[in-house]
């Protein structure tokens, strides 16, 4: 069985292309470097998601379905967010709603 290992030959001549010592050379110190920067990025990333509540969660996820990021939405008017936040109100219950119905019809059909 052979594994093909072009796509990864790729990945690493872009990524260690796009980082030059100051000779012109690449170092792999800097793209050591650069693999941290991004490791540390991700990981910034998670904190912060872990650390939201099951309600910032939802919201993040209906914003999301509504194409607005976190962003976006602080760039908006008092106004407009408040219509936002109006919006995903609307689509949680309508979910919540949505899922009472379907555990009400399993229920039944179980009887």
């Amino acid at each position: 069985m052979k594994i093909d290992t072009s796509a990864l030959s790729s990945a690493l001549a872009a990524s260690s292309s796009q980082v030059k010592k100051s000779d012109g050379n690449t170092g792999f110190g800097a793209i050591l470097k650069q693999a941290e920067t991004r490791q540390s990025a991700a990981a910034a990333e998670l904190e912060k998601y872990v650390k939201m509540t099951p309600a910032e969660r939802m919201t993040q996820a209906m914003m999301k379905k509504l194409g607005i990021s976190q962003d976006k939405f602080d760039a908006m008017s008092p106004d407009q967010q408040a219509a936002v936040m109006r919006k995903v109100r609307d689509m949680l219950k309508q979910e919540m709603e949505e899922a009472a119905q379907k555990q009400g019809a399993a229920a039944s059909g179980a009887v």
